[in-house]
Parts: structure tokens; C-alpha cells; sequence
């Protein structure tokens, strides 16, 4: 029997069109001109598979099947007539015929309608089709026992099956391989943790591939390069040094860049200090103090010579004592006066101007502040006073006169505070003093 008649019977037997067949024997898929014995199928036992496909997947259509089942129901009849033209041929003596009579002919009986078959229960299906080869596979099954499709997501083990003892040494199988990933997953966290720990101790990460540096492109093997932390770039040492003692800025950016991308990234203070020797690290800290007093709005240099003392002041604040030449300095006459106020310091500075340089230059430069509107005169005292910050309420140091910045008089008049007979005349009658007065008097 070939398999085109195999695929014949099964269609007559069963209802399944051939096209929708496909048989699978010995692991081949079987063509129809092949023959079941080409195949090894002699006797009975012997397996073979067949595969029902949908009639998308075989791209038969409702048409093409009912011209088929016509074509089989005409072949039938066919062959039944030619059968009982064989075998049902009498012979009889020849006998003249009756005169003839007329006869009607008798009543046709009632064409009574061909039972119709009541539709089989569909077989109750174990396990799921996979949607590429049509494979019925176990319900545990994670992908197609033959063509490796995953099994579809909406698919459901149902809760009352029970698995064979193959499919049960399977899962078991599948469980042990999970906890054996789940385990070697552990340790290399674990491994990797403690990578961490040592490297962390380290002030400086070697690089631990080869690499070659983007600066001066030497190549590096392992161990001999430095791995920033902040964005894992690889340089020399030297480079990174270089880098560093050449940076004017008080934080010190990753050197690398290319045509497309340039780091932002900043160098830590452990990296710094591991790549300068004690004496270039004292020099960039020092430069670093240097950039932050520079940049700082209210910073205040200790006015005795050489002394690297600083400070940032605050409004209230008008006295500095440096902590490393035990100087007291004085914020509003930016000076160091012992055993004098800033009145009397002003008025001996003016007669010591005419001789001495340092003091000539101390009051050109207080000259200089009254003339560009940084300092005045108190309308009281006549000392010097500055505003270094705030609000437009300042208050003589000497002779404790409130001021009034905007307008360089005092606040209130002769009579004292609250005395609005003279002085500024702030919102007396809902009026400012000034137009760029801060209503904050």
C-alpha cells in the first residue's frame, strides 16, 4: 500500500482530507508515491505517526473539500454498478413476448430523506497543539517535543492530570537544574560582593584587562593601569598624575574625550591622593583653598603678611580672629588695629599716609570704597562704615548711630528711634525713603 492510498482510506474511513495528512514514520515525513514497506511496516506493531494539520495550514478550502467528496461519492457509485453488471447477468429461455397490454405504471414511493449521522463527541484532548507543527504534546511540557515551539501562554495544566513516570523524572530533572542555576547564580553574587569589598579597599583599581591608554595610546597590561571609579576609564598613572598637577580648578574632571563624548566625571579624593606624592598634594590642596577663597563671595584674607588664613564672614560679623597667627582683624577697615577703634585707626592712618606707604595705600583704598558707593562716612561719628551684605539697616560700630545705606543718613532723628522728625523718613505719610529703598527699615 502506498501512502497516497493510505491517506485514501483514512480519508474515506475517518473524514480527514489527505492534504491535511502528514505521516511520519522512522522520524521522516513520508511522501505518497513511497509504500508502506519501503518503510519497514510488515506486520502488525509496528508505530507510525500521523498529523493532522488545520485547513489554514494546509490552505484547503471549503470549496476545493466539497468537490473532492463529490468527486469520492461518484467514484463509488461508479464502482458499484461496474460490480453488479459483473455478477448479476441470469440467462433465460426466450420466451415470445405477451401481447401488449397497457399498463400503468405503479406509484413511485416517497423519497424518504438519508438519515443523517448525529455528530461524534469531539475525543477529549490531553496536553496542547503546538501552533507551528501541530504536535500534540504533554500538558507539562515547556516547548514542543519536536519542533521546539513554546508552549502558548494562555495554556493551562489542568489541576486533575497526572503525569507518567517519564514525564515525572522530567520535572523532577527540570527542578534539580533549577535550584543547581539558582544556586551557582548565588555565589557568583556572592563572588562578586566580595570583589567589591577588596576593591573598595583599595584607593586606587588597577585595571584588570588590557587595555591601552587614551592619552598617550601606550598599552597597558594588567595591573599597571588606574580605573576611575565614578566612570570605570582606563589610564596610565602618569597620564592621571599629569592630569592632576596641570588642573586649575579645585575638583579635577576625567581627561578623557573623543569626537563625539567628553567626561564629566570628577577624579576622588583617594584617587588624588594615591597617585601625588606627599609634597604635590600638599600644593594641590593649597591650591584648592586658593580657588575656593577666590570664588567665595564673602571671604575675608588675614591682612598679616604671609599668613594663608582666611575666612567667610557673615553680615553680623565684623571681627576676624585667624586661628593661625592669632591675629584680630577688622572686617570693615580691613585691617589689624591693636588697642585702637576704627575711629581712632582712621584718624591716625590719615596722619600716617603722608609717611608711610603700607598706610597710604590702606587709605587709598578706603578712599576708593566711599568714592564707588562701598562705604560712607557716619553722619554722626564720621567713621568709615561699610554694608557687606543684607539689608539697607546698618549700625555704626562706634557710636551705634542707626544708618540708612540708600540714603547715607541716619534712621531717625535727634529725639532717637521711633523720632521721625528727622533722619531718612522712611514710609512717613506711606512714602519710601528712595526709590531703591528695600522697605526693610
Amino acid at each position: 500500500m502506498t501512502i497516497a492510498q493510505l491517506k485514501d482510506k483514512i480519508s474515506h474511513d475517518y473524514g480527514f482530507h489527505p492534504l491535511l495528512q502528514r505521516w511520519v514514520i522512522g522520524k521522516r515525513l513520508a511522501q505518497d508515491k513511497e509504500t508502506l514497506f519501503s518503510h519497514g511496516i510488515r506486520e502488525d506493531g509496528d508505530q507510525v505517526f500521523l498529523f493532522i494539520l488545520s485547513a489554514q495550514a494546509a490552505k484547503l478550502t471549503r470549496h476545493q473539500h466539497q468537490q473532492d467528496e463529490d468527486h469520492q461519492r461518484l467514484e463509488s457509485i461508479i464502482e458499484s454498478v461496474l460490480l453488479l453488471s459483473r455478477g448479476c447477468q441470469p440467462t433465460v429461455e426466450k420466451i415470445a413476448p405477451p401481447p401488449a397490454t397497457p399498463q400503468t405504471p405503479p406509484p413511485l414511493p416517497p423519497k424518504v430523506p438519508p438519515a443523517t449521522k448525529p455528530p461524534l463527541p469531539p475525543k477529549p484532548q490531553s496536553g496542547w497543539s503546538c501552533t507551528k507543527c501541530t504536535y500534540l504534546n504533554k500538558p507539562t511540557r515547556p516547548g514542543c517535543e519536536m519542533c521546539g515551539e513554546e508552549r502558548p501562554v494562555e495554556y493551562q495544566v489542568p489541576d486533575v492530570y497526572q503525569p507518567d513516570q517519564e514525564e515525572t523524572l522530567r520535572l523532577q530533572q527540570e527542578e534539580l537544574a533549577m535550584l543547581q542555576y539558582q544556586q551557582a547564580l548565588e555565589e557568583e553574587r556572592e563572588r562578586n560582593y566580595i570583589s567589591l569589598l577588596e576593591t573598595d579597599d583599595h584607593s586606587l583599581v588597577p585595571n584588570l584587562l588590557e587595555v591601552d591608554c587614551p592619552i598617550c595610546f601606550c598599552p597597558l597590561p594588567p595591573g599597571e593601569g588606574a580605573v576611575l571609579r565614578d566612570c570605570l576609564h582606563s589610564f596610565c598613572r602618569d597620564c592621571l598624575k599629569g592630569t592632576i598637577v596641570n588642573s586649575m580648578d579645585a575638583e579635577v574632571s576625567c581627561p578623557f574625550m573623543d569626537n563625539d563624548y567628553s567626561c564629566n566625571s570628577k577624579l576622588q579624593d583617594r584617587e588624588i591622593r594615591n597617585l601625588l606624592t606627599e609634597e604635590e598634594h600638599q600644593r594641590f590642596l593649597e591650591l584648592r583653598l586658593s580657588i575656593a577663597e577666590s570664588r567665595s563671595e564673602h571671604s575675608f584674607h588675614c591682612q598679616t603678611p604671609n599668613c594663608p588664613g582666611w575666612c567667610i564672614y557673615e553680615d553680623e560679623v565684623n571681627e576676624f580672629s585667624c586661628e593661625l597667627c592669632s591675629e584680630t582683624n577688622c572686617i570693615l577697615c580691613k585691617a589689624i588695629h591693636k588697642d585702637m577703634n576704627c575711629k581712632e585707626y582712621q584718624d591716625d592712618l590719615r596722619i600716617r599716609a603722608e609717611n608711610d606707604l603700607a598706610a597710604k595705600q590702606t587709605k587709598d583704598m578706603l578712599e576708593g570704597l566711599l568714592q564707588n558707593g562701598e562705604a560712607m562716612h557716619c553722619p554722626r561719628c564720621d567713621v568709615v562704615v561699610q554694608k557687606k551684605d543684607g539689608c539697607d539697616w546698618i549700625c555704626c560700630l562706634m557710636c551705634k548711630t542707626e544708618i540708612c545705606w540708600v540714603t547715607k543718613q541716619a534712621r531717625w532723628g535727634p529725639n532717637g528711634t521711633g523720632d521721625t522728625s528727622g533722619g531718612c523718613q522712611c514710609r512717613v505719610n506711606n512714602q519710601l525713603c528712595h526709590p531703591n529703598c528695600q522697605n526693610c527699615h
